[in-house]
């Protein structure tokens, strides 16, 4: 107990005698952490958009007219039979509306005096049709029924979307090695501030027999406490963030219990490592 009391006291020291410093390097890792905060969740949410579409292809196969119910089902097993396609739902031009009232509201549609929407199918396809190839075989082999007039296919923008989310994965590496060494940089500075200001102190201490830990084990604690709370805060900043866009543009889902947990256990750690380079540095003992 004796011993933690110390520590807190040098920790406690090292802070109220280097406060510009030690706001400083606080405010730097905060900005550091939260950059690939907002890159991880950006990855995150992408990743899921990603896996949902790709989950649920559709394919929309829109007909020039109405279709009698027989005519209706036998086009549905002539689609099923096409390779590549694992479901069919006819969807008439009353069906169509009803959906776009439940999803939009009826009053989208007010002062219209007839139904402009057309009748269709949602064909459920296979990962496979995404490959630009099997893409373009399908639709001119689905355009060549004579009651298609169009069919619309957004596997270019999965494409997109894949690529994007590469490059978003990429950049969320090369931060975390670039906050890495930024954060240790910083704390090291910091710890060195107070390793130069307690300098006598250690001396003394080494003279009446201090043991190697004993002395610096409060430097240590300091840089682990200054990534500590600066992972913390960016925790708290991402969390306002992600609860701003949610409510006020479209929802998205924040970092997992365990996820914050290993957060900001890497800002403790990159402040302790920090610390050690510090003390290994600028302090011989």
């Amino acid at each position: 107990m004796r011993q933690l009391i110390r520590i807190a006291v040098e920790m406690w020291r090292a802070v109220k005698f280097e406060l510009l410093p030690t706001f400083g390097s606080l405010l730097t890792i905060f900005l550091a952490m939260i950059l690939p905060g907002i890159v991880w969740v950006t990855s995150k949410n992408l990743s899921r958009a990603d896996y949902e579409l790709r989950k649920n292809l559709i394919m929309n196969v829109f007909l020039a007219g109405e279709l009698s119910s027989s005519r209706a089902d036998t086009l549905k097993d002539e689609f099923l039979h096409i390779d590549g396609v694992t479901g069919a739902e006819y969807i008439s031009k009353d069906d169509a509306l009803s959906k776009m009232k439940a999803r939009f509201g009826g009053e989208i549609l007010e002062g219209l005096d007839e139904n402009p929407l057309l009748s269709s199918f949602e064909l459920r396809v296979t990962e496979a049709v995404l490959e630009p190839q099997a893409a373009r075989t399908l639709v001119m082999r689905l355009k060549a029924f004579p009651e298609v007039d169009d069919v619309v296919f957004a596997g270019e923008l999965l494409s997109r979307l894949g690529k994007i989310l590469r490059s978003v994965k990429l950049l969320g590496y090369a931060l975390a090695l670039l906050v890495a060494f930024t954060a240790i940089f910083i704390v090291a500075n910091t710890v060195r501030v107070a390793i130069a200001d307690r300098r006598k102190t250690v001396e003394i201490m080494q003279l009446v027999g201090a043991t190697r830990g004993y002395i610096l084990t409060p430097f240590v604690l300091l840089g682990g406490l200054l990534g500590l709370v600066g992972a913390v805060i960016s925790i708290f900043a991402l969390a306002w963030i992600s609860g701003y866009i949610s409510q006020s543009f479209v929802m998205i889902n924040f970092l997992m219990p365990h996820e914050i947990v290993a957060f900001i256990l890497t800002g403790l750690l990159l402040g302790m490592v920090g610390a050690i380079v510090a003390t290994r540095k600028y302090l011989k003992i």
